[in-house]
């Protein structure tokens, strides 16, 4: 196996730079950047849950000392061919997390190619180079140079002493949006109003003729992938995100997550070299799937005790209620089993027999057959499922908690 080539390409994601990422003169101008979905400062673990949450990447215009250094005049999705190990390690060593950063999504290079994305072109036969457009947020070189077409591939490459310019180390891959109908994501933008932006979709999968059949998700830390597995897990049960874009659960269930800790401990501290390359990560069972779990019989029988249980306990907490205030008065409301472990057998099996609904952002809401009297009092409504929740609690042994609102 060769330790410097690899099936995947991971676009990293780093902190956000308001500085350097969202150029302009005003808020206005800011925002058309930044949109609305995240804080202009984002950590880099923000940004890839985003990621996820969307869907897929919106494209950018990379940004360096004010102007952008994609060429062509429109942003491009960026992807990079760097062994796993070797950009992390470079990462680690420049430690500047609003440069660079080792939070990721990988994708087969081989799909990423199908769904459009190219190799990108360092330098030019050519020293004369002119330009058709050259401001700080469009650079169209002439088509003389090179075609229109292809210039978002074009790197700058200058790997002499005098004006020393060279990526190349990151064998960089580029994506720019080609269908409007097909090339985007749901979003909200700095006005908070919600629609669709040109995007390279990812969690689509298959669908609607999308390209992609996994992806990796690449973190620092174990408790940060515990998040992401319940994060992605909550998204394969529900099968849409919250703008009701539909995600491919056999994707989902294929897709993985990687933990950095682990490759660097498994090729530094083991020595195990294969582990710099994510098919090595594969060989050396260092891939993380997502908790989806089957039907089982014996939590069939679980789960219907506790609803039995609890629609109980339901019925005494309303009698013990309405014994101390008959009359329905005061504000109305409603009251809700929720639960988060959305990883859990249990919480699966609920939702899959239609026990529950959700998740909505990871919670699920728990549907106990009620068996007591209904009031509007939102008092009432929670008295009694207090006293559901508790039962729930006691016989499911996970973590229930009572959410009410004001009608």
């Amino acid at each position: 196996m060769r330790h410097d080539h690899t099936k995947w390409l991971v676009h990293f994601v780093r902190d956000r730079n308001p500085e350097q990422d969202f150029p302009g003169e005003d808020e206005e101008d800011v925002g058309s950047y930044a949109g609305g979905e995240l804080e202009c400062d984002a950590g880099a673990f923000s940004v890839l849950k985003n990621i996820i949450r969307l869907g897929g990447l919106l494209p950018g215009y990379s940004f360096r000392n004010g102007r952008t250094t994609i060429y062509g005049g429109r942003p491009a999705v960026c992807a990079t061919e760097m062994p796993l190990y070797s950009f992390a390690d470079y990462a680690r060593q420049r430690s500047n997390p609003s440069k660079v950063s080792a939070y990721g999504i990988a994708f087969l290079k081989s799909e990423f190619f199908l769904a459009g994305g190219r190799p990108a072109i360092y330098g030019l036969s050519t020293d004369n180079i002119s330009y058709i457009v050259n401001a700080a947020t469009s650079r169209i070189l002439s088509e003389a140079v090179m075609p229109l077409a292809e210039q978002y591939r074009f790197v700058a490459y200058n790997p002499v002493p005098e004006n020393w310019i060279d990526w190349s180390h990151e064998r960089e891959w580029r994506w720019i949006a080609r269908d409007e109908n097909k090339d985007q994501v749901w979003v909200r933008d700095q006005y908070g109003c919600i629609g669709p932006v040109p995007a390279l979709p990812l969690l689509k999968g298959r669908l609607d003729g999308g390209a992609f059949s996994m992806l990796c998700f690449i973190v620092w830390t174990n408790e940060e992938a515990e998040e992401l597995q319940k994060i992605l897990t909550g998204y394969y049960l529900a099968g849409v995100n919250n703008y009701d874009t539909e995600f491919d659960k056999q994707l989902i269930v294929k897709s993985k997550i990687i933990v950095l800790a682990d490759v660097i401990e498994a090729v530094e501290g083991d020595k195990r070299i294969n582990s710099q390359t994510i098919e090595g990560l594969q060989d050396a069972q260092l891939l993380r799937p997502i908790a989806v779990h089957e039907f089982s019989k014996e939590t069939e029988e679980l789960i219907k005790l506790a609803l039995k249980r609890a629609s109980d306990a339901g019925m005494t907490a309303s009698k013990e209620y309405v014994g101390k205030y008959p009359s329905d008065v005061g504000a109305c409301g409603f009251a809700d089993a929720i639960c988060y472990e959305v990883a859990s057998p249990i919480i699966q099996q609920l939702i899959s027999g239609g026990n529950a609904s959700g998740p909505f952002d990871g919670k699920v809401i728990i549907e106990v057959p009620p068996s007591w009297p209904i009031r509007q009092s939102v008092d009432y409504q929670e008295f009694v499922m207090r006293a559901v929740v508790e039962s729930l609690k006691k016989t499911l042994e996970i973590d229930i908690f009572v959410e009410s609102r004001l009608d």
